[in-house]
Formats: C-alpha cells, sequence, structure tokens
C-alpha cells in the first residue's frame, strides 16, 4: 500500500503537467490575419559625416531623417551628388530633437553634454569613430549596420568595397611618396594617407618621420628624397608663415609640378566608403606622372 501511494505522489508533477498544457488555448492563424509585427527600423539622424555615405549605402530610404549638412559640400565629400537626394540637418539640438529620431549617430568628438541629454530624451546614440584605415572601417561598416538593423545590407555593401579593393593592382607603380602639409607636416605611421599610399602600392617615406602628423623639416624633405610629393586639396601657395615652404627655391627646383601629386581633399576625410576612391586616384596620378615600369 505504502508503494502504491509513493508511485501516485511521483506521477503527480508529470499528470498536473498534462492537465495544464491541455488547459492551454491552441492558438491558429486565421486566413488573412495579421501577423505580430515585426521590430520597426529606428529612424535615424547622422551627426557624423563619416556615417553619411554609409547610411546613404545601406539604410532603408524611409530610415533616415538626416544627415549631416557637409554631406552635400563636394569639398568635404565625394559622395555629395548622390546626398542631395537626402534631407539633412544643421545639427542643433532643438532641431534634432523636432526630427524625433530613434537613434542619432554622433562623433567621437561630441560634447558630453549633448549626449546626456538625448539619454534623458531615451534617444539612443550610436558613435562611429573616424577610421584611419581600411581594415578599421571594415570593422565600423558591421557595426553601424547592427545598430540601425540593416546587417545583411551592410554585408553585401562590404563585400562591394572588398571587390573594389581587390581590383585595384597594387604592383605596376612602385614609388616613394612624402605629404608635405602646411606648417611643415607630414602623415606618418598611422594615418589616414600613410593607408592609402600603402595600399596603392607605393612607398610613404612619412612613415620615417613619426606617427600620425608628424613634424618635417626642408632639410629632411630633400635628405629623404621622394620620387613625388604627394599634396592635399588645392595645390598650396606662400600665403602665409605657414604656406611659405611650398615656394621654397629649393623645393621648387627639386620638385616642379611634374614631380607633385595633389589628391583631392575630400578623399582622406574618412576611410572606408572613400578608400578605393582614393586609392585609384592615386594610383592615376602616379601613372600620370610616369610611364609603368619606368626605373626611379
Amino acid at each position: 500500500m505504502r508503494r502504491m501511494i509513493i508511485e501516485m505522489l511521483l506521477l503527480l508533477p508529470a499528470l498536473a503537467s498534462g492537465v495544464a498544457s491541455a488547459l492551454v488555448p491552441l492558438i491558429v492563424p486565421t486566413p488573412g490575419h495579421a501577423q505580430p509585427a515585426t521590430t520597426a527600423l529606428p529612424h535615424i539622424v547622422s551627426l557624423n559625416l563619416c556615417a553619411d555615405p554609409y547610411l546613404m549605402a545601406f539604410a532603408a530610404p524611409e530610415q533616415v531623417l538626416a544627415l549631416t549638412p557637409n554631406s552635400r559640400d563636394p569639398e568635404q565629400s565625394p559622395f555629395a551628388a548622390r546626398a542631395a537626394g537626402f534631407p539633412v540637418t544643421n545639427g542643433r539640438m532643438e532641431d534634432v530633437i523636432q526630427l524625433a529620431p530613434d537613434l542619432v549617430i554622433l562623433s567621437p568628438f561630441s560634447s558630453v553634454t549633448r549626449r546626456q541629454t538625448f539619454q534623458r530624451l531615451g534617444i539612443e546614440t550610436f558613435t562611429l569613430n573616424a577610421a584611419n584605415d581600411f581594415a578599421a572601417a571594415r570593422e565600423e561598416i558591421l557595426e553601424i549596420g547592427a545598430a540601425i538593423g540593416r546587417d545583411a545590407a551592410a554585408r553585401n555593401y562590404l563585400a562591394d568595397l572588398d571587390a573594389q579593393m581587390g581590383s585595384l593592382d597594387q604592383t605596376n607603380i612602385p614609388a616613394t611618396l612624402l605629404n608635405v602639409q602646411r606648417r611643415g607636416l607630414t602623415a606618418g605611421t598611422g594615418h589616414i594617407l600613410d593607408d592609402i599610399i600603402m595600399r596603392a602600392g607605393a612607398i610613404n617615406l612619412g612613415r620615417l618621420a613619426g606617427d600620425g602628423m608628424a613634424p618635417l623639416s626642408l632639410e629632411q624633405t630633400i635628405m629623404l628624397a621622394p620620387d613625388y610629393l604627394l599634396l592635399i586639396g588645392t595645390p598650396p601657395k606662400a600665403a602665409d608663415r605657414g604656406t611659405e615652404l611650398f615656394a621654397h627655391p629649393v623645393l621648387t627646383q627639386t620638385y616642379p609640378p611634374t614631380r607633385r601629386i595633389t589628391l583631392p581633399g575630400n578623399l582622406i576625410l574618412c576611410a572606408g566608403a572613400s578608400t578605393p576612391l582614393a586609392v585609384k586616384s592615386l594610383q592615376a596620378a602616379l601613372a600620370d606622372q610616369r610611364p609603368l615600369g619606368s626605373p626611379k
């Protein structure tokens, strides 16, 4: 008798579970009845110029409430023509809030006050760093894709960028380059120009000067003896103390226009979307300056 009672007690949890299951109504979707909606994609305001090309490329169009005004400036973005089809914001806090975004993309230089204000209002923020090389930009592309709910589209976009980079021949035009900027500075190791030069198949002599933006004297420039000087934007003139180096007789005689290469300034603000364009532009400039395969 005692054995029978113990066995019955052991069966009670299973019986209770079976009864509970039987009491749960079976929900069968009615034909034509709407299913629960999937999570809506966030509406986005960009306050980061480096994020603008990514939003134009792989965000859903209805997600983008506004880009930065600089996205339409061809001096700052090689994608300005495409940005003309998107709304922009002046970036003032009250104007951004009025757009009622779910997500605001900031830069690392955005103020703490601005970040805290968005947080108090329940607006999420995502900080996109300005990558200095294509490898870091690849990671950023995947991160922003996840942040805006467009992972697959971001992966497809990245695959296209990788294909563009893979199509660029890095071996045809070996050359040594030295970037010279106002106030005697050059692009050293880790600078965005350093990555572009390397990916174009050339050698950046600025690495010998240091990391990032490194000081460079006229004497060092002549001693390093690069094949070409690499300049950014409009060819500089000696307008002030910061640019007098470019008009120095020794520099102008040693490096006439045929030994100077200029890259558009809008190609070196952000690594990633513009990197294939920058590398291709540099390779084309080198090809124009010297026949392929010619000796140094």
